[in-house]
């Protein structure tokens, strides 16, 4: 059986993301992961990596169906959810399992809810990729973003990305944060240049988890465009692509840092360097 792989994309936005948060941070970040020594992840990290390992298999096994086969190479949705917890670090494994009932309800409902739904799915977890130039310092660069699914339009058939957000709750100001996300922007820059006129655009799939007294929520919105950004987002990337190049080589505490109570103290609580800034490895 097939297990699909969701996880970061080679050289994405997230990678250049951290450099423009904290070079510091990018730097600690990129060498704990090639240790495989980074900490247990938060809980919100934690259940929406859950939920999107069981949402890849689900659309994998209905694009299967949409194509006539009868048996699926992929695990079952809530098998796969489970394989997950398995993979994870024997430390970690009890942090990831707690959160196993809830997410795998929190599917269950979601495949009620959409149980009719008339997009068909046609690529799950497809990593794209892209090259950027950097005129100043003529050479180009790969970038990459892994799409959780790319779905056709049932009646224009254009090719439109989703995106699937976990959240506590789904508000106004839910979707409004992602509107100059770089991951969207990102998302619309390569669905041009891959399909041109016939990318329809980016499609936001929330999934809100609810609570005892009620239960989870669904909803798909498209962002609200940001010509301005858009149009100076490969300006960004270039500048991203220049703090990493113009520390390379360095020790990570060598790299400046952010030094700003946005950067170093998040929503979810501190920063996971935020005491080696303070003393130091």
């Amino acid at each position: 059986m097939k297990l699909i792989n969701p996880g970061s994309s080679r050289r994405g936005w997230h990678r250049l993301q951290n450099a423009l948060k904290c070079p510091r941070l990018a730097a600690w970040s990129a060498r704990d992961r090639e240790a495989q020594s980074e900490a247990c992840p938060s809980t919100p990290l934690i259940k929406g990596s859950l939920l999107h390992m069981g949402l890849a298999h689900y659309y994998a096994q209905k694009r299967e169906k949409e194509d006539g086969k009868s048996e699926s190479e992929y695990y079952d949705p809530v098998d796969a959810i489970t394989k997950l917890v398995e993979s994870q670090p024997a430390a970690h494994q009890g942090q990831w399992s707690e959160w196993v009932p809830m997410v795998t309800g929190t599917l269950l409902n979601y495949m009620l809810h959409w149980q009719s739904e008339r997009w068909t799915p046609w690529e799950v977890e497809k990593e794209l990729e892209t090259t950027i130039r950097d005129e100043g310092r003529r050479k180009d660069f790969l970038y990459t973003q892994r799409v959780d699914a790319i779905f056709l339009h049932p009646q224009n058939g254009k090719t439109w990305f989703v995106d699937h957000k976990s959240t506590f709750k789904i508000m106004d100001k839910t979707t409004k944060k992602y509107s100059l996300s770089g991951q969207f922007l990102g998302y619309n820059l390569l669905g041009v240049r891959m399909y041109g006129p016939h990318f329809g655009g980016v499609l936001l799939n929330l999934i809100g988890w609810g609570n005892k007294k009620s239960g989870p929520e669904f909803q798909r919105i498209t962002l609200p465009a940001a010509p301005f950004s858009q149009d100076r987002f490969e300006k960004t990337l270039v500048y991203a692509e220049r703090i990493l190049e113009d520390h390379e080589g360095q020790e990570p505490g060598e790299w400046p840092g952010a030094h700003h109570e946005t950067a170093c103290w998040t929503t979810y609580g501190p920063c996971k360097y935020f005491d080696r800034c303070h003393y130091g490895e």
